[in-house]
């Protein structure tokens, strides 16, 4: 398997697209959705698939003496070192995005904290749950079934913003930098953090069962 994910990366993944994971230093601008700079990594994932299907590469990898799991795997590995290396670049630049910002909060969703980080993560679980196994239904289309990944990336960050913006308790515990309420920020981000691989290896293992039934 590590030599499909090998593959992957030198076949289907030119160099230029991991500028993508730029996208995270978003974070930099004050006073923004920060989820944006972390969502591009689906327009990295999305033109890491464009290159798949060019390839056909899904359909070449089938032909060799190999599991279809490990096809499987070595695509979901790919499409998880895009949110990673966006997700990376983020957290990197989350200390100077509080430095830089002027009002040492953000006016447009949730404060540059743990738990902001911990809904991200969330998220990309979502995101992956919803794309990994519908794109391998057929392993080879993927522009309406990331439309639904974004659709449920974006719907479940705005469940978390709604309720941290409209419960002042969590207001006040979640979007903020205070000290005191630093246990539930952490609490958060250790949701996220069980989360993501959780949604990520169900939707691969969901994924392989699927795959296995495709003609290609």
């Amino acid at each position: 398997m590590l030599k499909l994910f090998k593959k992957e990366l030198r076949l289907n993944m030119p160099k230029p697209v991991y500028l993508f994971a730029l996208m995270g230093a978003m974070m930099l601008i004050p006073n923004y959705p920060y989820i944006v700079g972390i969502g591009y990594s689906i327009m990295h994932i999305m033109i890491y698939l464009q290159f798949v299907n060019e390839n056909r590469s899904q359909e070449f990898s089938a032909t060799l003496p190999i599991k279809r799991a490990d096809i499987v795997s070595s695509t979901t590995l790919v499409m998880v070192l895009c949110q990673m290396l966006n997700f990376i670049v983020a957290v990197i630049c989350a200390y100077p995005s509080i430095l830089i910002n002027p009002h040492k909060f953000n006016y447009v969703g949730l404060d540059c904290n743990f738990a902001f980080f911990g809904v991200a993560l969330i998220c990309l679980g979502v995101f992956n749950l919803v794309v990994i196994p519908r794109y391998f239904k057929t392993g080879y289309k993927y522009g309406f079934t990331l439309i639904l990944g974004l659709i449920a990336f974006v719907l479940t960050y705005g469940v978390f913003e709604t309720l941290v913006q409209a419960i002042p308790p969590l207001t006040k515990a979640l979007d903020s930098y205070d000290k005191s309420y630093l246990w539930a920020r952490l609490t958060v981000l250790a949701l996220g953090i069980i989360i993501y691989p959780l949604f990520t290896y169900t939707a691969n293992q969901i994924a392989i069962k699927k795959f296995e039934k495709v003609n290609l």
